[in-house]
């Protein structure tokens, strides 16, 4: 619904402006959105398949330039693709597949950055050498990224909203996460680690205190927020 690519009732605002009062173009070149599953069904190499991200750029129909090539030219070897960038798209793996879609979606320069599940299939060395890249360009951008790996998010996002059942029940930092908010999210115990220089979960063995109704009364041990004061895109405020 962000990116566009769903019917919504009510209004939101990108810069400023309601979302519908944008023009398609430019609405383009403010956000990017790489969706959970992306497909490319033609045989193009994949150089030009990250370049179709700096599509909204064009201008006045004279086609990609050279300062288009270079950005993706720049991209390429940051995500470990430029061995790979004559390749037809459709013999790659899954998980090259996936980082040439990111490549795309980022080479934009998007101030404005949606990432639905990013690093399916991406292995683990790339998956950090990406998130090392969104962690240095959200400096100056919204990023917002879904993902389930909760300790690689932990070790390079401050915020961090938490939905269930389609509703925003937290909006933290990386600081206020508990074990008890966490094990009401995902309805299984959990355990959260911290030290000095990290912060990590894992599933606890133990039984956690969290219920699966809120508003019946269950606090998660006192702690936690009633469904109902926390609508969408609304900040959640501690019971009384």
């Amino acid at each position: 619904m962000l990116a566009g690519g769903k019917d919504y009732s009510g209004q939101y605002y990108l810069k400023g402006v309601p979302f519908r009062e944008w023009d398609l173009k430019k609405r383009a070149q403010q956000l990017s959105f790489l969706p959970q599953e992306g497909a490319v069904n033609m045989p193009f190499e994949v150089a030009y398949v990250v370049l179709t991200g700096r599509f909204p750029w064009i201008k006045d129909r004279k086609g990609y330039t050279s300062e288009d090539w270079a950005k993706v030219e720049e991209i390429l070897k940051y995500f470990d693709l430029i061995e790979l960038k004559q390749r037809p798209f459709n013999e790659l793996s899954g998980g090259e597949k996936r980082r040439v879609l990111l490549a795309r979606a980022l080479v934009r320069e998007a101030e404005v950055i949606l990432l639905d599940e990013p690093f399916s299939a991406v292995d683990l060395k790339h998956q950090h050498r990406i998130m090392k890249f969104l962690e240095k360009i959200s400096q100056n951008r919204l990023l917002i990224v879904v993902m389930h790996d909760l300790n690689l998010a932990l070790r390079y996002f401050k915020r961090f909203l938490l939905f269930k059942k389609g509703r925003l029940i937290y909006d933290l930092q990386r600081e206020e996460i508990r074990a008890d908010k966490l094990s009401y999210i995902f309805e299984v115990p959990i355990k959260v680690i911290s030290d000095a220089h990290r912060l990590m979960v894992e599933v606890s063995d133990e039984e956690a205190g969290y219920s699966d109704d809120l508003d019946g009364g269950g606090r998660m041990d006192g702690k936690g927020f009633r469904p109902s004061d926390c609508g969408p895109l609304r900040r959640c405020q501690p019971d009384p």
